[in-house]
C-alpha cells in the first residue's frame, strides 16, 4: 500500500512540473510569436489578464473598479465601475468597517440593477454601467480613521466567466 502511495505522490510530483513547464513555453511561444523582439515568458502568462481585446479577460482591478469618495462626516460614497463587456452583481456587493472604533455602517443605498437570468444563479439584479453606493455611518464621539473594506464580484458577459469575489481595503479619515 505504501509503495503504491508513493507511486502516485510522484506521479503527481511528475505531473505538475510538467504542467508548469506547458504552460510557461506555451506562455513563451505565445508571446514570441506575437513580437518580433525576444519575449518576456513572464509578460506572455500575464497578458492572460492584461488585454483590451474584449474576449480576452482584464486583469480584476481594471474588469471591476472602486473609487472611495469622503462625503461629510457621516458619509462615504463608493464608485463601482465595471469594464465595458462586464457586470456586476447587486447582492454580491458589500461594505464592512475595519480598523474603527466607534464607527459602524449604518445604511447602504444601491441603485436598481438590471435583472439577468445567470445560467448558475438563475434570476439576478446587476450593474454593467458605474454606480454608487451610498453608505451611511453611525459615528460615536470623535472617531475619524478607519478602514471601509468593499467586497464584490462580477463576470465577463460575452466568455461567461465570473471573477472570484474581490476584497478591497480602503483607509479613509473622517472630517
Amino acid at each position: 500500500m505504501q509503495f503504491f502511495l508513493e507511486n502516485i505522490m510522484f506521479s503527481a510530483k511528475k505531473l505538475t512540473v510538467l504542467l508548469g513547464a506547458t504552460l510557461f513555453f506555451g506562455a513563451l511561444l505565445h508571446g514570441h510569436a506575437q513580437q518580433s523582439t525576444p519575449a518576456n515568458p513572464l509578460k506572455g502568462a500575464s497578458s492572460l489578464f492584461a488585454s483590451t481585446n474584449e474576449d480576452e479577460l482584464l486583469e480584476p482591478d481594471q474588469a471591476f473598479k472602486l473609487k472611495v469618495t469622503v462625503k461629510g462626516p457621516n458619509k462615504v460614497l463608493a464608485e463601482l465601475t465595471p469594464a465595458a463587456g462586464y457586470y456586476m452583481y447587486k447582492d454580491r456587493i458589500h461594505f464592512t468597517v475595519k480598523d474603527a472604533s466607534g464607527i459602524k455602517i449604518k445604511t447602504v443605498k444601491l441603485p436598481t440593477g438590471d435583472i439577468k437570468t445567470d445560467p448558475n444563479f438563475g434570476k439576478m439584479e446587476t450593474y454593467k454601467k458605474p454606480i454608487q453606493a451610498e453608505i451611511t455611518l453611525d459615528r460615536l464621539g470623535q472617531a475619524k480613521n478607519f478602514a471601509l473594506v468593499a467586497a464584490y464580484q462580477g463576470c465577463h458577459e460575452k466568455l461567461g466567466v465570473c471573477y472570484p469575489p474581490i476584497d478591497k481595503t480602503v483607509a479613509l479619515t473622517l472630517p
